[in-house]
């Protein structure tokens, strides 16, 4: 059966765009709570309830939040 056009959809779209398991799991609550709301852009006070509801808490010490760097688990080069 042919996939339903979509969020998930656009990692197939578009090179370089492959994202982890957790980016695609976020992305997929951000969707069903913009869907169950009816609100395109969620506040980030909102964003973080997200996260929060997925289990995300805050449990190390904050760093300083410099130049964009890849995270670990990103392929070198790409």
């Amino acid at each position: 059966m042919p996939r339903k056009p979509g969020y998930t959809s656009y990692s197939q779209a578009l090179d370089g765009s492959e994202m982890s398991a957790d980016e695609l799991e976020f992305l997929l609550a951000v969707a069903a709570f913009q869907r169950r709301t009816g609100r395109r852009y969620p506040t980030w006070r909102e964003v973080l309830h997200v996260a929060h509801c997925l289990g995300y808490r805050k449990i190390a010490e904050p760093t300083p939040i410099g130049e964009p760097h890849p995270f670990p688990d990103a392929e070198p080069g790409g």
